[in-house]
């Protein structure tokens, strides 16, 4: 068994083993076979769908797919509460930064007394003097949750990734440069969120007695990068669950994963578009549709406001008539790429190679996806932007992304 395994190894090799005979992407093989060529290997695959062309493939590791997914998913958890919490509006609630003990809410009536004398001291208090302080319990819940999942997040990913890394699993698939990518971008992502609830509570900020609230730049910049993150875990995790550092991609599938990856580009930069409405507070106007007022656009004197000219970037972030049409904009082109990528799908090679495929069930995800988000956040701003519809819009963007960077890896 022993030679026949290490003849068919070199054979492979030098080329005279034919491709079909081992395991490669959906090409089922005996475990022990596989672990008794390679750890890893270059294959290639020559027929009518594909060229000859390296691809590396390593044994699966479901154990440490399933980590990744399960920090996915808590990543995921955190953007859905931090939706409550900017909708909320309990965002300030917590004036300080304290990452290893600000892990324990306050216990006593002391503490919470102490806690709530902070807050009377930022702009938000002054300018709603009245909250009491069971109100401010309520607030505080939720600004307190938010960081304490992302607490839990890093201890979720840093200590199995010890473990993983001190057997070598992660050395193994060439994995180190990029979960300590990941890693980092975790860490970011806090730093991040406690510059964003800064810039909220600095009083030089508000002056001209505009709402107290948090950077509309900053607050994108957070969400932008909770989404990076979500991604990186979820197609690393795929990666891992499949047995492929890269996905195979034939050459028939690349130009459509090209439009994958600008049709990916094109959608997150609209949800990015929904965070500027989120910070302005943006769904609360025009809440009908299609038209805004007496036309599909609105007068040039609010899409444009004179203090910022025709400077897009200011108008987008601090214009909120301005973020609503461009967000409507950005959501029906969104729409429109995935329907030119589902009629890509109907050429007869690549919807035959995707018919009964785990890439096109994903591609019918997308599909499904795409469809319901737009539709809600029809309805969401229809409804003048309720909190439970409008954190469930944020959410399935995140759903759709994720589809779509899936679907990417699996072609």
């Amino acid at each position: 068994m022993l030679r026949r395994s290490i003849g068919t190894a070199a054979r492979m090799v030098m080329g005279k083993t034919p491709f079909n005979s081992i395991r490669c992407n959906n090409n089922p093989v005996a475990q022990n076979q596989r672990k008794s060529l390679f750890q890893a290997r270059w294959c290639s695959e020559n027929n009518n769908n594909t060229t000859t062309e390296k691809i590396i493939y390593s044994d699966p590791d479901k154990p440490m797919a399933y980590w990744l997914f399960t920090c996915a998913g808590m990543v995921f958890g955190i953007v859905v509460v931090g939706g409550i919490t900017r909708l909320t509006e309990s965002g300030l609630s917590i004036v300080e930064w304290r990452p290893v003990t600000g892990m324990v809410p306050p216990l006593t009536e002391e503490e919470w007394a102490a806690e709530f004398e902070k807050y009377r001291g930022s702009p938000e208090f002054a300018q709603n003097p009245h909250c009491t302080l069971s109100d401010f319990k309520s607030i505080f819940f939720w600004e307190w949750f938010h960081r304490a999942l992302g607490r839990t997040v890093g201890m979720v990913y840093f200590l199995p990734l010890v473990y993983f890394a001190s057997r070598g699993r992660v050395s193994q698939h060439n994995l180190t440069k990029r979960l300590a990518i990941l890693g980092s971008l975790g860490g970011l992502q806090g730093l991040i969120g406690w510059l964003m609830v800064k810039s909220g509570l600095q009083h030089n900020n508000f002056k001209d007695n505009s709402k107290a609230t948090v950077s509309p730049y900053r607050l994108a910049l957070h969400l932008g990068t909770a989404f990076i993150l979500t991604l990186g875990l979820t197609t690393t995790g795929v990666h891992l669950y499949r047995g492929t550092l890269r996905a195979r991609t034939r050459p028939v599938f690349k130009p459509m994963k090209k439009f994958v990856h600008g049709t990916m580009g094109w959608v997150f930069a609209t949800a990015m578009t929904g965070a500027a409405v989120a910070g302005l507070d943006a769904g609360w106007i025009y809440c009908e549709f299609p038209k805004m007022g007496k036309g599909y656009v609105p007068p040039a004197d609010e899409l444009f406001l004179e203090k910022f000219g025709s400077a897009w970037p200011r108008n987008l972030y601090e214009n909120p008539v301005f973020a609503q049409f461009t967000h409507r904009c950005m959501a029906m082109s969104s729409l429109l790429a995935v329907g030119l990528l589902s009629y890509k799908a109907r050429n007869p090679v690549i919807a035959a190679a995707l018919v009964g495929t785990p890439a096109g069930r994903a591609l019918t995800l997308v599909q499904a996806l795409t469809v319901w988000q737009v539709s809600l956040g029809i309805v969401t701003l229809m409804n003048e932007t309720p909190i439970p519809l409008a954190v469930l819009h944020q959410a399935s963007s995140l759903m759709l992304l994720t589809s779509l960077s899936v679907f990417q890896v699996l072609l």
